[in-house]
C-alpha cells in the first residue's frame, strides 16, 4: 500500500458538495481539489484516515471533456471551486444535483436545465475582504480553504470592476499611513474587513471600514485615495470590537455620503444599508424572483403568504400582481427593511410579521388568515415541520418553493406531497457561477 506522499493513479467518479473530486482506493473516499468527474489523476495523499483521504492533484493524466483553464490565478481561495469546468458543463452539473437529491427520496419528475448567464463573470454586487498584515505589509483578500489564512489578492474576476480599484486604493492607503490589519491570534491591529456594495442598475457605490478599534485613523487621507476610484455614494465605519466571526459589529457611522445606496429589480427599488441582506447576484435574482412569479400564477384575486420572506424582495414582485401580500421574517431589521421598500415602491398591499416562521404562521391560520398561494424561501435547513403542516393546512391552490439546498427541498417536498401536494415545475437557477450552489424554484399544486 502507498505511504504519504507517494504518487498514485485514480479515477475521478463523483464531486463532493464542497466540489473536491472523489476517487476510491482501498475502501476510502479520496478527495481532491480541482479535479472533476471521468478524469484520470496522478495524486499525492495526505491526511489518510480509515474511511477517507486528501489528495493533492499531481497531474490530470486524462482530462474531462469540459476541462478549461480557471478563469483565477487564486484557486486555493475556494470561491470559485468549478472554475475548472466550462459553463455549460456547470449548468449541467447544477440540473443534474437537483435531479439526484429529488431521486434519492423517492421524487422522479423532469428537472428543467439550469438557467445560466449569458457572461458568468463580474456579477458580484457584495465583496468582504479580510485584512491582515505580514512583515509590515497589508494582506487584503479571502480566505483560503477550510482556514483562516488570508490570500491578498489583487483582482477577482466575478467581483464588480471598481471593487479592484477600491481595494487597491485601501491597500495604498494602509501602506502610507502604516494602518494595521487585524491580527486574529491576539485579536490586535486596526482593520479588520473591507466590504464593498454596487447597485448594478443604479450604478451606486458603498465601501464599508470595519475595524477594531473606535477609531478610523487616517480617516481624511482615506476619503482622498478613495476619490481616484470613481463614483462612490457611501463610505461608512463600522466596529466591531468582539472576537467573533461575525463581520460587522453594531456601532458604525457615515465617513461620507448618505448610509445606504439604491438598487432596482424588475421596476422596483431597494435600498440597501450595510447591514441588508440582498442577493448578491442581481441579473439572475430577477430570473429567479421572475420563475417565482410565474410559477405563482396571479390573477390579481390572491392573499400571498411569503414566508421567510427577508427584506421583502419576492414579496414585492408578488404584491404588483396579488391582492394582498403578507411577509414573514425573524430578522427585525430586515422586516423594517421590507416595510420601508413597500412604502418605497408604493405597494400598501402588504403586511410583514416579525417572529420565526414556525411559530408566526401557525398563529397567524389560527387568528383565520388564509393563503390561495405560498411562496416559501427558507435557508439552508429548510422549512420547519410545524411551516409544512401549517402550509398545508391553509389549502393554498399552488405553493412556490424558492430553495438553496437540493436535499433539504428534497425532504420537505416529500412532506408537501402527503400532505395532497403534486410537484409541477422544477426550475434550477444558478445564481452563483463557478461554485457548486444551485438555487431551485418548484411549483406544487393542490391535489
Amino acid at each position: 500500500m502507498p505511504h504519504s506522499g507517494q504518487p498514485i493513479t485514480l479515477s475521478v467518479t463523483a464531486l463532493s458538495e464542497k466540489g473536491d473530486g472523489i476517487a476510491d482506493w482501498h475502501g476510502r473516499k479520496v478527495f481532491i481539489p480541482d479535479t472533476l468527474p471521468e478524469e484520470e489523476v496522478s495524486v499525492a495523499l495526505h491526511g489518510i484516515k480509515p474511511k477517507y483521504a486528501q489528495g493533492e492533484l499531481l497531474q490530470v493524466l486524462q482530462p474531462h471533456p469540459q476541462r478549461v483553464p480557471p478563469h483565477c490565478q487564486y484557486a486555493e481561495c475556494g470561491g470559485c471551486q468549478l472554475s475548472h469546468l466550462a459553463y455549460a458543463g456547470q449548468l449541467q452539473l447544477k440540473q443534474q444535483q437537483v435531479t439526484a437529491a429529488l431521486q434519492r427520496k423517492g421524487i422522479f419528475v423532469p428537472v428543467e436545465p439550469c438557467l445560466g448567464m449569458s457572461e458568468p463573470l463580474a456579477f458580484r454586487n457584495k465583496a468582504v475582504y479580510a485584512v491582515r498584515s505580514e512583515n509590515g505589509e497589508p494582506q487584503i483578500g479571502f480566505y483560503r480553504k477550510n482556514s483562516h489564512q488570508v490570500i491578498d489578492i489583487a483582482a477577482c474576476p466575478v467581483q464588480h470592476p471598481q471593487t479592484t480599484d477600491i481595494i487597491m486604493a485601501i491597500r495604498q492607503w494602509m501602506k502610507d499611513l502604516n494602518i494595521a490589519g487585524y491580527d486574529e491570534a491576539n485579536h490586535t491591529g486596526c482593520l479588520r474587513y473591507v466590504m464593498i456594495r454596487h447597485g448594478f442598475k443604479t450604478d451606486a457605490c458603498m465601501v464599508v471600514l470595519v475595524t477594531l478599534t473606535e477609531q478610523l485613523p487616517g480617516e481624511a487621507e482615506l476619503l482622498h485615495y478613495l476619490q481616484a476610484c470613481g463614483k462612490i455614494d457611501s463610505v461608512i465605519h463600522n466596529v466591531n470590537p468582539e472576537r467573533v466571526n461575525r463581520i460587522l459589529g453594531a456601532q458604525q457611522r457615515v465617513c461620507d455620503g448618505t448610509d445606504a445606496i439604491e438598487d432596482e429589480l424588475h421596476g422596483l427599488t431597494f435600498s440597501i444599508s450595510a447591514h441588508s441582506f440582498y442577493q448578491v447576484n442581481p441579473q439572475q435574482t430577477d430570473q429567479l424572483y421572475a420563475t417565482a412569479l410565474r410559477f405563482a400564477e396571479l390573477t390579481g384575486d390572491e392573499t400571498v403568504f411569503d414566508i421567510y420572506c427577508g427584506i421583502g424582495t419576492i414579496s414585492l414582485y408578488l404584491a404588483q400582481e396579488a391582492k394582498k401580500v403578507i411577509g414573514i421574517e425573524v430578522v427585525a431589521q430586515a422586516i423594517e427593511d421590507a416595510r420601508n421598500n413597500a412604502r418605497r415602491n408604493h405597494l400598501d398591499n402588504t403586511e410583514f410579521y416579525t417572529g420565526k416562521a414556525e411559530e408566526v404562521v401557525p398563529a397567524l391560520y389560527t387568528q383565520g388568515a388564509r393563503a390561495n398561494v405560498v411562496v416559501v424561501d427558507p435557508p439552508r435547513k429548510g422549512c420547519d415541520l410545524a411551516v409544512l403542516n401549517t402550509m398545508a393546512a391553509m389549502k393554498p391552490e399552488r405553493i412556490v418553493y424558492v430553495s438553496c439546498d437540493p436535499d433539504s427541498l428534497a425532504r420537505d417536498l416529500v412532506v408537501l406531497q402527503q400532505a395532497g401536494y403534486s410537484i409541477r415545475k422544477v426550475q434550477p437557477v444558478d445564481m452563483f457561477p463557478h461554485s457548486m450552489h444551485v438555487e431551485t424554484v418548484v411549483q406544487l399544486t393542490r391535489n
